[in-house]
């Protein structure tokens, strides 16, 4: 959608430009319920409105026809774009524009007026929309009003104009249950449990034991909030109340001065050994991004961290002057590299702090790094005169050096993944008179290495991943030939199996795991492309398919960052906790 400074209106635009003098080849009559009416194409109307396609068809004759519930002003906006495709939308119609786009089934409009709202949510904004976006789903923009909603709940409450006070009760429900609600502590969400059930008491306080099994309070911790959430007269004087304070777990947790809803009592009950049991509305993971920048100005790495599990919302954490094209993570240290300029960084995750000291360069450039058991490997790679290695290094934290691994069968490494307790590593044995693939796996506590059978299909070029317990080498060259093949190596059975082709030949891919998904796709550079790039696809390991990326996935423009997902539970409590401070600034930092 190209936006102008204003519209004008739309009969002018028959008095210059492409349209000019077009006005005498009208065709038909649209007139609103205020009686506004506006000369029309019909054909212009149906290329790009499947209503207006329908509507002609059988309306053939018809001079006239009527657009019933439309505003006229909104109707000469959609006009004015489906002529022109320009033209200026202020924020109050955004809405009004996008339900008048459903019903004209103006579907390109329709996306480019939901994308500018979801741009343009505010605090102020976020809850009215929500609502309306609830009632009518088919818009397809609730899911963004909502988390806007979770990650920003803290200010929204915060704000005198947030419209949390006027929200309908299931919405409000959903939100507080959530594990995802952004908040210092439970306190916030009983204070708005107060202010919501005072503003119309008369009518909301049937509604306070649905809203008090939201919170999700601590024992130790919440032991005083608890108390003056007893006492409160919208729970000791409201008889809705009675019932709840009866049942039995309610009341074994009274008499502990806590208290929890039934979900949390039983989560609570059966996860008490598990390390998350102390953080109830902790995500599960975070991810890391490296999106990487190239201007005449700028050259590196900005690093973002995702505000939960979800991939829509980050904040800004650092930068680098290099392109990270690998993370890896040790205790709180991330480990950054660029493995073909041989660059490396280390940050402190926990702190968000770059830490002063570094590790020396690796002994190989275009290396493949992993870690398994606290420590680092640099694998395979090229020496300066480009010539492959066979050579696999570990990192001596103490002496600040890189040690050689001997392996029992060398060949040229091509890539390396672990998974379990091993170290995956493929390559090629270069033997007369043909070359053959080589796998073979090491044990780094055992030091031995075990010889497995190689992949069915022989190609160089390719790439490595392990996912689902397995080990895939996806693509490559044979021959001259671009592969599309993919196997994957099962250990319980030790042998490899075919999947699948790719949807697409890519000449320069790349594939990595992101949001446990293996992500294939075309990794030249696209500014050096000489050709048109096939999306990026996925692995959808339940239905044992590849699918294609949505261009709406904040995945579709992988090839721009480099990914890393945090899944460690003993740091995810205290990123989590800075991650819900109120002076953090989250933007959708992937495109909508």
């Amino acid at each position: 959608m190209s936006v102008s400074a204003m519209n004008v209106p739309f009969a002018e635009i028959f008095n210059s430009g492409l349209w000019e003098g077009q006005q005498i080849f009208t065709d038909g009559t649209l007139q609103t319920d205020d009686g506004t009416s506006f000369r029309i194409h019909r054909v212009v109307l149906a290329q790009r409105s499947g209503y207006f396609r329908a509507l002609f068809s059988f309306n053939i004759q018809e001079e006239t026809v009527l657009i019933p519930n439309i505003d006229s002003k909104i109707l000469e906006i959609i006009l004015l774009f489906i002529y022109n495709c320009k033209v200026a939308v202020h924020e109050r119609d955004l809405w009004d524009l996008m339900i008048a786009c459903d019903y004209l089934l103006v579907d390109d409009f329709l996306k480019c007026v939901r994308s500018t709202a979801i741009q343009n949510m505010t605090c102020a904004n976020c809850l009215p929309s929500l609502s309306t976006a609830w009632l009518i789903d088919k818009l397809a923009i609730k899911e963004d009003c909502y988390r806007y909603a979770l990650v920003h709940f803290q200010d929204i409450f915060n704000s005198s104009n947030g419209g949390l006070q006027e929200l309908p009760f299931e919405i409000l429900k959903h939100l507080l249950k959530s594990n995802s609600l952004n908040i210092m502590s439970e306190r916030s969400v009983w204070e708005v449990i107060v202010s919501w059930t005072e503003a119309n008491s008369s009518t909301r306080l049937p509604h306070v034991p649905e809203l008090l099994s939201c919170l999700k309070l601590e024992e130790e911790i919440d032991e005083d909030l608890a108390v003056e959430i007893l006492s409160h007269s919208i729970v000791r004087k409201n008889p809705h109340c009675f019932d709840l304070m009866l049942r039995k777990q309610f009341n074994n947790y009274l008499t502990k001065c806590t208290l929890l809803s039934q979900h949390a009592t039983c989560e609570a009950i059966c996860s008490q050994n598990s390390p998350r049991s102390y953080c109830p509305r902790m995500p599960n993971r975070l991810h890391l991004l490296a999106r990487h920048t190239l201007t005449p100005t700028k050259y590196g790495s900005e690093l973002f961290l995702t505000y939960d599990n979800e991939l829509d919302f980050w904040r800004r954490i650092g930068e680098t002057e290099f392109f990270i094209d690998t993370i890896v993570h040790i205790g709180q240290s991330i480990f950054m590299f660029n493995a073909w300029q041989n660059i490396n960084c280390i940050f402190n995750i926990v702190e968000e702090t770059w830490l002063p000291m570094s590790i020396p360069p690796a002994p190989r450039y275009d290396y493949n790094i992993v870690t398994l058991g606290g420590q680092l490997y640099s694998i395979g790679g090229s020496t300066d005169d480009t010539h492959s290695t066979n050579m696999i290094f570990s990192y001596d934290f103490d002496e600040n050096q890189w040690k050689p691994i001997m392996m029992t069968h060398h060949f040229v490494i091509f890539g390396a993944v672990t998974s379990k307790d091993l170290i995956y590593v493929v390559g090629m044995a270069e033997v007369e008179p043909t070359p053959i693939l080589m796998f073979q796996a090491y044990d780094p506590v055992k030091d031995t290495w075990t010889l497995l059978p190689p992949p069915n299909v022989y190609r160089r070029g390719f790439s490595v991943v392990a996912a689902h317990e397995q080990v895939f080498v996806i693509a490559g060259v044979n021959d001259g030939q671009y592969l599309k093949c993919v196997e994957a190596y099962d250990p319980l059975k030790k042998s490899w199996m075919s999947l699948p082709d790719l949807p697409f030949q890519y000449f320069y891919h790349k594939s990595v795991i992101v949001d446990d998904k293996i992500i294939v796709y075309e990794n030249n550079n696209e500014e050096m492309r000489y050709y048109k790039a096939s999306p990026p696809v996925y692995w959808d390991h339940d239905a044992q398919l590849w699918g294609v990326m949505d261009e709406s996935s904040p995945l579709y423009c992988v090839d721009r960052c480099t990914f890393f997902t945090l899944d460690d539970w003993r740091l995810l409590k205290d990123i989590t906790a800075k991650n819900r401070r109120p002076e953090n600034k989250w933007e959708r930092i992937l495109t909508v």
